[in-house]
């Protein structure tokens, strides 16, 4: 049965007692990696560029600052995997690879790259990639909720950030099953969207929770469930998958760690939650919850202090959720 709460990873995070870190630093945004994108079926509103393929319900910009975000996301993953773009256990004979959700394409570039005799796809709703990628990689543009049609199967499918952009998981985790080789795995990178904090230090009045809730009532009004990073490991089991493997890793939301990587991991998670909150505001809470573009403003000043606050001890549980479909029987 599939759980209603996520589920904390150990061990408990000591915090930074001397409290002296500054909130964000400029040369953080100077790792930041722009890219190229093509220009083709878009809307404009909010000042933002939107996708417009297919009907799907994606809230959130494509333009080049969100590319900028989605790639620093990409990179504060690679601190906490240890570089590992790939967490199954898979070998080294993959013959094709596909990534759903593809987004600036960083992680299948990397992935055919690294696997240069593999057969590497990379889709998605918008034409955000580079126009330069590995001779073995091509991106396509599919919205992934539709029916797939694809000719061949993958030994491994992979996907990331799809949390509260997808309306029918089920169909979806079957349509993964599906399209596997027998014995073939998939691979989901999720985060959860509740805060938590070990010792209690971040109030239930302050704007944090409040903005958690108004995206979770926005999400629930476009039928997009939010719980889905904790309940992954059940889908997997309930769409045929075996020797399923959860793995969660602590994403601090600011330096407030006393340890030296999740500090530097938590300054870099600020910075991409800074960079988001408008995004999602507009999406969420204008579009949706029918606030004023004033209202949100005001809304953000506040919001944004509590994220810088390293006296909240706050994090999101990152999850790392591997299956395999099982190999044919005789």
């Amino acid at each position: 049965m599939a759980t209603s709460e996520p589920e904390v990873p150990n061990p408990v995070i000591e915090p930074d007692t001397s409290d002296t870190d500054s909130a964000v630093g400029s040369d953080i945004h100077s790792e930041l990696i722009s890219l190229t994108s093509s220009i083709t079926d878009f809307v404009y509103k909010n000042g933002r560029r939107y996708s417009a393929y297919r009907g799907a319900k994606y809230v959130l910009p494509n333009d080049e600052r969100e590319s900028d975000r989605n790639d620093l996301l990409h990179h504060i993953y690679g601190i906490m995997l240890d570089g590992r773009l790939i967490i199954a256990p898979i070998g080294n004979h993959l013959k094709r690879i596909l990534d759903i959700g593809t987004g600036t394409g960083i992680w299948a570039i990397n992935v055919a790259d690294e696997y240069p005799n593999a057969e590497v796809i990379g889709t998605d709703i918008s034409p955000i990639q580079p126009s330069w990628s590995p001779p073995n990689l091509q991106f396509e543009i599919d919205n992934v909720e539709l029916d797939w049609t694809y000719s061949k199967i993958f030994d491994l499918i992979h996907f990331q950030n799809l949390n509260a952009c997808i309306s029918n998981w089920p169909k979806l985790l079957k349509q993964c099953y599906d399209n596997l080789a027998p014995g073939g795995y998939l691979e989901a990178k999720e985060t959860d969207g509740v805060t938590v904090s070990d010792d209690n230090s971040i109030p239930e009045n302050c704007h944090l929770r409040r903005w958690e809730k108004e995206c979770r009532g926005a999400c629930d009004k476009l039928g997009l469930d939010t719980s889905i990073p904790w309940r992954l490991k059940d889908m997997f089991k309930d769409a045929g998958f075996v020797d399923i493997r959860e793995q969660t890793w602590k994403m601090p939301f600011n330096a407030w760690p006393k340890d030296p990587q999740l500090k530097q991991l938590g300054r870099y998670q600020l910075v991409q939650y800074l960079d988001a909150l408008q995004a999602y505001a507009l999406g969420l809470l204008v579009e949706v919850q029918g606030w004023t573009k004033e209202e949100m403003e005001v809304f953000l000043v506040g919001l944004r202090s509590d994220l810088k606050n390293t006296k909240f001890h706050g994090y999101n549980v990152f999850r790392v959720v591997t299956g395999r479909k099982p190999k044919a029987t005789s």
